[in-house]
């Protein structure tokens, strides 16, 4: 049995890719025939289920059987029913029918099924609350307190409406099936090797060199992926052993990749699907929110980096071996190809003005000849990209599931009204204080976000939570943008940082300690939303001038805070002087005059002067070894 479903799997999961391929360019229309948006998803629906039953038994590590078989031809009908009848349901939303309630239940139990086979219980159990609400929420007291609804409403909302499970599904079949395979067309043909290879390239002879190429190596990576588990597994496996070979402690290592690979969502040009959703959701182009996301993502890996360049020295790690490191012709001959592509990408996007899954399917098909440059490539050129379309749609599935849980938790919500609800209580709880409505939200948005894959995490936070900071006078860009960063860091958050997880048995490390030391080097994640809805010149919003000054301002502080945290830089910091720096890191960051600011910054200064004089002479002297060596 297991082999059938291989065999089938081998079929249909390329015909996914194609046929994902085929709805983000419109072939139909090229043809005169026109469809509803809501038949796409139809037939997207059929394939994610079925999908889902065609990778994952009934039990982990559990063969397959006839009733995984049957359950997998089930799911067919569920999408094709509205693929089939939607020109009619569109006409006829508010008619309930026999066959619509039947299909919908159907539906919604082989997507908790899917999801328990898939994610495990605890995505099960968050759908099933809010199903359950939304059910029987009329029977509870207070804000909690909903209209009734029939079964039979209450399916067909979540079934065929477009504001419910199809509307996070579109997500997942435009946006996701574009960027997943723009990423496997790179990844398969080399690029995930060629960024390994220009930041060992550029980072490589550095203090710290190997943990700094991590960091480098997984945010270009996680750009293209948008996927922190997989992005950990994937340069994780290159990167976590060089770090423990230069003498990173394996805990270091891990939490250095899981940072790194989280990171990569938030990272502009390219960010994760949840960046494309704030767009959708605020009706701005996706070019305003890479725009405003840029500087907080800058902060979050210039804080990693600065940690581990002072683990480095407190560690008095060596330098990664001269004879790993790439020469720079090695690196372009086989790294150049995938910067056309990526160029493609972004001018696609930011100067031509093209939707943005488009503008990945293009690029896609320009990377598809570059690649041939490299030999390797050349040799196994159809092999994979069979591999390619292959993985792009096992990934799909893997992607079309969480967003049809997604769907059901979106359609619940709006459903009974419980994000007007929860809003109303976060800012009654925060009363006219502004920062502990925000520290309310940033710990919701946190306890939502954990086990949950991270577009899942923001889709439920946007409706629940974003609300209640509009609501108190925060720019919406940045409370969509503050709840995004801490959907995504949940993934490194303890005690549930999935993150971390994945890196652990890479690291040979216990992951709860990968997760603390993951909290530490990602301490600009946890600051720098707070400090961008008080100056929303760090979401660039404002004059350069005012932009630039805040950046500068903030830079500052997220680095004496990270020599703070670390307790070296050079020289050991003291504990009083540590507890000084963070302090004065809070007066620069905290929104008052300039005068105020800049005096912090004075402080900060006289407080590591010792160790700036220690930083340069410990340089100079290294620079002079190195001419002596040479």
């Amino acid at each position: 049995m297991n082999e059938l479903f291989e065999k089938i799997k081998k079929i249909v999961f390329p015909i996914y890719a194609i046929i994902g391929i085929v709805t983000i360019i419109d072939v139909p229309a090229y043809f005169k025939i026109s469809l509803y948006t809501e038949q796409y998803l139809g037939i997207y629906m059929t394939m994610i289920l079925s999908g889902t039953y065609l990778c994952n038994p009934w039990k982990k590590g559990a063969d397959f059987n006839i009733v995984d078989l049957i359950l997998a031809i089930l799911c067919i009908p569920t999408g094709l029913y509205l693929t089939i009848n939607y020109p009619w349901i569109a006409l006829n939303m508010g008619v309930m029918t026999v066959w619509r309630t039947i299909w919908g239940i159907i539906a919604i139990l082989l997507i908790l099924e899917g999801l328990r086979r898939s994610m495990g219980w605890s995505l099960v159990i968050v759908c099933t609350v809010f199903l359950l609400y939304a059910k029987f929420g009329s029977n509870l007291p207070g804000i909690l307190h909903c209209r009734e609804f029939t079964l039979e409403k209450l399916v067909s909302y979540i079934y065929v409406d477009p504001n419910s499970l199809l509307y996070m599904l579109s997500f997942g079949c435009t946006i996701g099936v574009a960027f997943i395979v723009f990423g496997q067309v790179l990844l398969n043909y080399g690029g995930g090797k060629a960024f390994i290879n220009f930041a060992l390239l550029f980072c490589g002879r550095s203090q710290g060199g190997s943990a700094k190429t991590a960091v480098v190596s997984s945010s270009l990576v996680g750009t293209i992926t948008g996927a922190p588990m997989s992005n950990v597994l994937l340069t994780g496996s290159v990167t976590i052993p060089m770090m423990k070979e230069a003498g990173y402690p394996p805990a270091t290592a891990g939490a250095v990749e899981a940072v790194a690979s989280s990171g990569g969502q938030i990272m502009p040009p390219v960010m994760g699907v949840a960046a494309f959703i704030i767009a959708e959701t605020l009706g701005v182009p996706y070019s305003e929110v890479a725009l405003a996301a840029l500087i907080p993502a800058l902060l979050y890996y210039f804080a990693t980096f600065v940690q581990v360049h002072m683990d480095a020295g407190k560690l008095q790690l060596k330098l990664v071996p001269k004879d790993q490191l790439p020469t720079p012709k090695y690196a372009w001959v086989n790294g150049w190809f995938i910067i056309p592509p990526i160029a493609v990408l972004l001018i696609l996007m930011f100067n031509v003005g093209l939707p943005a899954a488009l503008s990945a399917i293009i690029a896609s098909g320009v990377a598809l000849p570059f690649v041939l440059a490299k030999k390797e490539n050349r040799e196994t050129y159809f092999q994979q990209l069979k591999t390619t379309l292959y993985e792009t749609g096992e990934m799909m599935v893997g992607i079309g599931i969480v967003m049809a849980m997604a769907g059901i938790v979106v359609g619940c919500i709006n459903a009974t009204g419980l994000a007007f609800n929860l809003s109303l209580a976060l800012t009654s709880l925060g009363a006219n204080h502004v920062f502990l409505l925000l520290v309310c939200a940033a710990v919701t948005s946190l306890i939502l976000g954990m086990g949950m894959p991270s577009v899942a995490a923001y889709s439920l936070v946007a409706i629940l939570v974003a609300p209640s900071l509009i609501q108190f006078g925060i720019p919406a860009m940045a409370a969509h943008l503050f709840v995004f960063y801490f959907s995504v860091i949940s993934n490194i958050t303890p005690p549930v940082a999935v993150s971390c997880f994945a890196a652990a048995p890479l690291a040979g490390a216990n992951p709860t300690k990968v997760g603390f030391t993951a909290f530490r080097l990602a301490i600009a994640a946890y600051i720098v939303p707070f400090a961008f809805c008080f100056t929303p010149e760090l979401i660039m919003e404002g004059e350069p001038l005012d932009i630039l000054i805040c950046f500068v301002f903030c830079l500052y502080a997220i680095f004496s805070i990270c020599v703070a945290l670390s307790g070296f830089w050079q020289l050991t910091v003291p504990m009083v002087k540590r507890v000084l720096l963070c302090a004065f890191s809070v007066v620069i960051l905290w929104p008052t005059s300039i005068l105020i600011n800049l005096a912090g910054a004075v402080v900060l200064t006289v407080l590591l002067l010792p160790n700036i004089k220690a930083s340069i002479e410990y340089n100079m002297n290294r620079k002079k070894s190195v001419k002596a060596a040479e």
